[in-house]
């Protein structure tokens, strides 16, 4: 009899270890669960043809730039090229989710599925964005919806240089930002 209840409990035992075992995962593993449903919970009827608080007041973008190198200066051409970050920050409540005070670092592939600014360079003759080894963009998004878009390119911007006092001239070239 004593064996029998011993027995009982040693299976009861191995039992519940065994259903433990089946349904632990790793913190990682189940984090990323929680954050592919936030994804899919918050882009669930997201129009991306639609900028936030359309109908509303104007959307405030804003925006810094950093210049990462000047690569040349063309007197030929009228222009200069330069290696740029541009980092963009909106709020678009649509995307916020209810984790408190989370935020998410997601890939560039991201912006394609939400609305981003329309943002160009109005002097700019050629530009790419750089894919070494993956597309050097990136988007932040925190629970309330406030977004940071990043991106790194080269562009190449016509300057209309003043040459009559070469070559003890001064030359004012811009970054003319547009969107």
């Amino acid at each position: 009899m004593a064996i029998d209840v011993y027995l009982v409990i040693f299976i009861s035992f191995i039992f519940r270890v065994s259903c433990d075992l089946l349904e632990w995962r790793p913190e990682s593993s189940r984090q990323l669960d929680n954050v592919t449903e936030i994804i899919k919970k918050i882009l669930d009827g997201y129009d991306i043809r639609l900028r936030p608080n359309f109908g509303g007041r104007p959307l405030e973008v804003g925006m810094d730039l950093s210049i990462a190198s000047f690569d040349s200066i063309s007197e030929v051409n009228m222009d200069y090229t330069i290696t740029l970050y541009l980092n963009q920050y909106w709020r678009d409540e649509r995307l916020s989710f209810s984790e408190n005070n989370y935020e998410l670092t997601l890939s560039g592939d991201f912006a394609e599925r939400i609305w981003v600014p329309d943002t160009f360079f109005a002097n700019d003759k050629n530009s790419f964005l750089h894919e070494v080894t993956e597309k050097n963009k990136m988007v932040r998004l925190k629970s309330d919806g406030y977004i940071a878009y990043g991106m790194r390119f080269t562009t190449t911007l016509a300057c209309m240089m003043d040459l009559h006092y070469y070559p003890l001239d001064s030359q004012n070239c811009t970054v003319e930002i547009e969107s």
